[in-house]
């Protein structure tokens, strides 16, 4: 099962804006209690970002009007299909 989203903004770990990507579907039910994403971009560089994630940081803040974001502690990514499929563990929540 899957929940489609309007587009997202991604950030490195220094908060530097990576690109946005017009499609991000968060898939439920990811193995281990990982949250995965499927970006679909069509900007290269942003697609080269998210491809070489490796256990990195990372923040996909979502561009609608409810402006949801997930913080990753470490995230990785790699081609899917037409899509790139980002897995990893979100950071806790802070108190």
């Amino acid at each position: 099962m899957a929940t489609e989203r309007s587009g997202a903004r991604f950030f490195d770990n220094r908060r530097e804006d990576r690109g946005w990507a017009s499609t991000v579907v968060r898939k439920l039910g990811g193995l281990g209690g990982l949250t995965v994403l499927d970006v679909l971009t069509n900007e290269s560089g942003l697609a080269a970002f998210l491809k070489a994630l490796d256990r990195s940081p990372l923040l996909v803040q979502y561009t609608d009007t409810e402006g949801e974001t997930y913080n990753f502690a470490w995230a990785s990514g790699y081609e899917n299909g037409a899509a790139i499929r980002i897995q990893g563990r979100l950071a806790a929540a802070s108190p």
